[in-house]
């Protein structure tokens, strides 16, 4: 009876040692798919907190913090289903009745009970395997995808600044300040006359300003805090405080060095 009960503990053992190590190697594959996604231009969503200075060498930079916000995939497009290999990300979690039916019964029938209320596709060179939906992404993650990629794309939605007249809107040089010259902040020359009687299109008028998408290429990461979820880059990103921005690797600096 005991040598009978020592085998059964020993397979016991064996078979939880075995099941500890598919679950491991479930999670290396998960990361693996992360790492090669991002590599080949998979972004992730991050949450502009603000910027500080960081020492840069011997100097101080001016850097911008952005916290890895939640997010999960959420789909997969593959060349032969869709003609195109994507992956889409969820963000931006809220309340199920602040979501619409189509979305909810687009995260069920992914197996997911998240309520993500935003999506985002990324372009990747090579398909990934349906396993990989509803696999989260960690800053461990990003800094394994990231060790070899310094130079990230970042975009974002710029600060609205209202109805501006041409002079803060596009730069434009101002009239004399002095007294009776009757031009000070005026646009100018608009046009012609009779020939050809209109303004050309393109004109630099006075407009809306602000509030529309810009990304700043090419911005150096300086350090990652996984603590905090926050990775540091030099420079200023284009959005207000607490916005959402896009992060991705360098298109051009891929181009360059692929």
């Amino acid at each position: 009876m005991a040598e009978q009960a020592d085998q059964e503990a020993t397979a016991a053992a064996s078979e939880a040692t075995a099941n500890a190590g598919d679950a491991a190697g479930t999670g290396s594959d998960t990361s693996n798919e992360w790492f090669q996604a991002i590599q080949t231009g998979c972004g992730f969503i991050g949450k502009k907190v603000g910027m500080t200075r960081m020492p840069d060498g011997d100097f101080l930079a001016a850097v911008t913090l952005i916290k890895l916000e939640p997010q999960k995939i959420t789909a997969v497009r593959t060349q032969a289903k869709n003609g195109y290999n994507a992956i889409q990300i969820g963000y931006y979690p809220k309340r199920p009745v602040r979501l619409t039916k189509p979305i909810i019964g687009q995260l069920r029938k992914a197996g997911l009970e998240d309520n993500f209320a935003r999506f985002k596709e990324f372009r990747i060179a090579q398909p990934v395997d349906d396993q990989c939906i509803g696999k989260d992404l960690t800053i461990s993650m990003v800094e394994d995808a990231l060790a070899d990629v310094k130079l990230l794309d970042v975009q974002g939605i710029t600060k609205g600044r209202g109805f501006q007249g041409a002079i803060k809107r596009w730069g434009s040089k101002t009239g004399r300040s002095t007294h009776g010259s009757r031009f000070h902040r005026r646009p100018g020359s608009l046009g012609q006359r009779a020939a050809p009687g209109r303004v050309f299109k393109n004109r630099k008028q006075p407009g809306q300003m602000g509030g529309v998408k810009r990304t700043v290429q090419n911005m150096r990461v300086l350090a990652i805090d996984k603590e905090l979820n926050v990775i540091a880059v030099c420079g200023s990103v284009p959005a207000n405080k607490g916005s959402y921005l896009v992060i991705s690797p360098a298109v051009k600096h891929r181009k360059l060095t692929g």
